[in-house]
């Protein structure tokens, strides 16, 4: 099992790697540990929001260019485009939601998430009021592109046991 970054140089570097692009860096910093002291405290919310931020341009970057290269002929192409979107998200819900982040930094970083995706679903709607053909099931489409699926689905893919969990809440266990 390996063990988390305990210093700010090792929090650094992992945060840098994140923001590059490697994933493989989260469960490590899930499982860090640093004592912010005044001296740090300023300079370790400025990294981790540096590397935030990087990896939301670079998410938005990849979903505009999506959108631009594909010529979009049926709703079902539409639909994996969003698909392939919310599932990219899936790291930056996962950085958002980091056990040894203060918690003051993570209620921050999930709201400015939660904003981003709202931002984009809204867009999203707005440029698909003037198609008129397979609206509807567009915008059901554009509905079900939220943050908190996003989180549910990765909650779902972290579970080892064979459980479903009915919408009423209850756990249905195989």
């Amino acid at each position: 099992m390996k063990t988390g970054p305990t210093t700010y140089s090792a929090w650094t570097k992992l945060l840098d790697q994140f923001g590059d692009g490697d994933d493989s860096v989260l469960e490590e910093l899930n499982n860090g540990t640093f004592t912010i002291d005044a001296g740090t405290a300023t300079r370790f919310y400025i990294k981790v929001e540096e590397a935030y931020k990087k990896r939301k341009q670079s998410w938005l970057d990849k979903f505009q260019f999506s959108f631009q290269l594909q010529n979009f002929k049926t709703e079902d192409d539409f639909e994996i485009a969003l698909r392939n979107g919310k599932q990219n998200l899936s790291p930056l819900s996962k950085f958002v939601a980091i056990e040894s982040l203060p918690d003051d930094l993570k209620k921050a970083l999930k709201k400015d998430l939660e904003d981003f995706v709202n931002e984009i679903k809204t867009s999203l709607k707005k440029n698909n009021s003037s198609i008129s053909k397979g609206r509807e099931k567009m915008l059901i489409l554009l509905n079900s592109f939220d943050l908190n699926s996003t989180s549910q689905e990765i909650l779902m893919n972290t579970k080892t046991t064979n459980e479903i969990i009915a919408s009423t809440g209850r756990k249905i266990i195989f």
